[in-house]
């Protein structure tokens, strides 16, 4: 990815990723600052969802049961940043946009709001001395199988290794409606037509120095990313 630029547009910042290959796409992001207690927190539902519906329980290493639980890792009072990313189906390239195929429509959008996020998250991290609840699996170890996933019982690389805000027991889908009014969209196999792909994160910083001027610090690492 080559260096990119911002706009702020009233509560949101347009950030305008662009891959080697120079295609560009304007990614929406939003953030809200609040506390764990706001959060909708149901990890039986939650991970009881990823055991029944997902290959990867009990197999990658950032998936249930490894992942800790959101309670287990914070305390209700602390303070969270939720920040979303959303991808608009219109920016999508013509030929992707022309396909019939939904697992292509859904990995372009995917990957590119689900690696944009990571980066970001670990940012944020590294700059409030904190941490974050990533999006999806864990991609801490690019181009390589999880070692979990390989019979191994330790992670190869543990400083980037990430667990999902729904592995660790967060809804979503009824956080990101209540704190943003937002409602969020899935590809169904044969449905290549939604009208966006949103993703979040949740930051967990331990420094208060940036309460208040969480949107500006957000604005200054998205410059720099």
């Amino acid at each position: 990815m080559i260096k990119t630029a911002i706009q702020i547009s009233k509560d949101v910042i347009w950030y305008h990723y662009r891959t080697q290959n120079n295609n560009m796409y304007p990614l929406e992001v939003g953030l809200t600052a609040c506390h764990i207690e706001d959060l909708t927190y149901d990890p039986e539902t939650v991970r009881g969802l990823c055991k029944t519906g997902c290959k990867n329980y009990g197999l990658a290493g950032g998936c249930p049961p490894r992942a800790p639980k959101m309670l287990d890792i914070a305390d209700k009072a602390d303070p969270v940043w939720l920040i979303y990313c959303r991808f608009w189906s219109v920016f999508k390239t013509s030929k992707v946009a022309a396909s019939r195929n939904t697992a292509i429509h859904w990995k372009s959008q995917d990957g590119i709001v689900s690696r944009f996020l990571v980066k970001l998250g670990h940012a944020l991290a590294d700059k409030t001395r904190g941490g974050f609840l990533s999006t999806g699996y864990c991609m801490g170890c690019p181009g390589k199988k999880c070692n979990f996933k390989l019979g191994q019982e330790y992670c190869r690389n543990p400083s980037k290794r990430t667990f999902s805000m729904e592995a660790a027991g967060i809804d979503v889908v009824d956080s990101v409606k209540r704190l943003f009014d937002l409602p969020m969209y899935w590809y169904t196999p044969g449905n290549t037509n939604v009208p966006y792909m949103l993703k979040c994160i949740a930051v967990l910083p331990k420094t208060e120095m940036y309460k208040g001027k969480e949107k500006d610090l957000l604005a200054n690492i998205l410059q720099i990313l």
